[in-house]
């Protein structure tokens, strides 16, 4: 205020002074001439040494804030209804730096923070319902069960579902929800017909409700895309576009400490896939190459690594020009026995053609493919033969108890006849001891998740409606956990559309 008095009065003298000069001109007055000059120049001097203004602070305009923040404040301070987050959120939202809200959002966030409230008051978790594959002794897996995980869905006339781009989605389960045990299932969930599950293979999900009436299974979509690479597939690059299918059956948990209840029951189960070596005792012959599938699957990787051939010596190209000469000897090696790789994998593929993939191996033939693998092997410290064409390709199987093992699943979760060849202690053991995806880890409906994650987030009061975890049994060995949610009020509407899905890396 000083400073702006002070300008003003000096101002005023300027323009005296230069009114002074002016009139002393006029009237050819000297002293009211140079008088008037001097208080002007004296009341600029005086105006240009004024202190500078102070600025001015202003409070800093602060920008929006997510509407997740504002409820994470509300659930911090226990504001639990939209009536007490409006009354007292703006005294909260200055001392975290917020902006206050107008009464536009108070509303809206208050509207959110009572529905909120209302779904936490109606939910109530629902105990765990363990899902087991069946054992196999007695049971067609490909055809038997009401209930099963994989394989074809039986919809009637209910399209196949597709993702948002128009791809066809692949099946998971079919769950008659009569197989369900009465055990505080929630009451809004319909006791009659199936609940289907399906999920793209990065993105998209639908849950299907089918009424229940008589059907078979529903035709493959052509358009269907494979389901993954995989080294199990034989002659195949891809697994097929179906997991393959297993009936199963429920087991009742108690809400609290389901992990005792089930290592009471399936605590010697090893889980996941088993491996052939395990059976030298028992059956011996797995030991050892015993089908021809073994041999298969030996020669498709073999094959995959001749048509890799230009890649193979195109990269060891590169690696010499990026690390001069310790690669020289490798692309040396590959362009002088280029040719005679290609006849040994020809010679291979002519070996095994028309091979009944699930014949027995004569034992001169299991000594062959022993010495057929041997010239690829890339043990560590060993490079014989043709291993450096193999060592960079496609679809390796880096040891031969790869493919004695993708053999034995493929004959632990084939057709019966398939099945049927399996030494009979094997048999039993799968029927003991792999009944679950992996040790202490089951597929369940309802209750908690298994692993012991707690329910938070955006799902903290949504049902469970299904939990599969990676199954190597069922052709699932890299799909991590899948969980398929329903809010209480979507389950009571029939709102299958609303389902949501969280995915979770293992």
């Amino acid at each position: 205020m000083a400073r702006r008095l002070a300008q003003i009065a000096l101002t005023l003298a300027r323009l005296t002074g230069i009114g002074a000069a002016v009139y002393g001109g006029a009237v050819g007055q000297l002293g009211f001439l140079l008088g008037g000059i001097g208080i002007a120049v004296i009341a600029m001097w005086l105006l240009r040494r004024l202190p500078a203004p102070l600025p001015v602070l202003r409070e800093p305009v602060l920008p929006p804030a997510p509407d997740q923040v504002y409820l994470d404040i509300a659930a911090a301070h226990d504001l639990a209804s939209g009536a007490v987050f409006a009354a007292r959120i703006n005294t909260i939202a200055p001392r975290a730096k917020l902006p206050v809200l107008g009464p536009t959002d108070l509303a809206r966030l208050g509207d959110l923070i009572d529905a909120r409230q209302r779904k936490k008051d109606q939910f109530r978790l629902s105990p765990p319902i363990a899902v087991i594959r069946q054992a196999r002794r007695g049971v067609d897996i490909t055809r038997d069960g009401s209930s099963w995980l994989g394989g074809l869905p039986h919809l009637g006339d209910t399209p196949w579902p597709r993702s948002a781009t128009g791809a066809p989605l692949h099946h998971l389960a079919q769950i008659a929800l009569e197989d369900l045990p009465d055990h505080a299932l929630p009451p809004e969930l319909p006791r009659a017909g199936s609940l289907c599950f399906f999920v793209g293979s990065a993105t998209g999900h639908r849950v299907l409700h089918i009424p229940p009436h008589s059907m078979g299974p529903t035709t493959l979509p052509a358009t269907l895309p494979p389901i993954a690479a995989s080294a199990e597939d034989g002659d195949q690059t891809t697994m097929p576009p179906v997991f393959a299918r297993w009936p199963v059956e429920f087991h009742p948990l108690p809400a609290q400490d389901s992990a005792t209840a089930m290592a009471l029951a399936f605590g010697d189960d090893k889980g996941g896939a088993p491996d052939a070596d395990s059976y030298a005792a028992t059956a011996p012959a797995l030991a050892r190459p015993w089908l021809w599938d073994t041999a298969l699957r030996v020669v498709h990787a073999l094959m995959l690594a001749e048509q890799d051939i230009p890649r193979t010596i195109a990269d060891a190209r590169a690696r010499v020009a990026d690390h001069g000469d310790r690669y020289a000897a490798e692309l040396a090696f590959l362009i002088a026995n280029e040719t005679a790789f290609r006849r040994y994998v020809q010679a291979a593929a002519k070996w095994v053609a028309g091979r009944d993939r699930f014949t027995p191996m004569a034992p001169e033939d299991i000594a062959l493919l022993e010495t057929l693998f041997g010239q690829i092997s890339t043990r560590p410290n060993r490079q014989p033969g043709f291993a450096l064409f193999y060592r960079y390709a496609r679809g390796q199987i880096m040891r031969l108890r790869d493919a004695r093992n993708a053999t034995l699943m493929v004959l632990a979760r084939g057709k019966p006849a398939v099945y049927a060849l399996l030494p009979e202690p094997v048999k039993t053991d799968l029927d003991a001891h792999h009944r679950l995806p992996s040790q202490n880890r089951w597929h369940q409906m309802f209750g908690a998740a298994s692993d012991g994650q707690a329910q938070t987030g955006a799902h903290a009061h949504d049902h469970m409606l299904l939990q599969l975890h990676a199954d190597a049994l069922l052709g699932w060995g890299d799909m991590g956990v899948i969980r398929f949610w329903i809010s209480t009020d979507d389950l009571a509407a029939g709102r299958w559309d609303a389902v949501a899905v969280t995915r979770q890396s293992t």
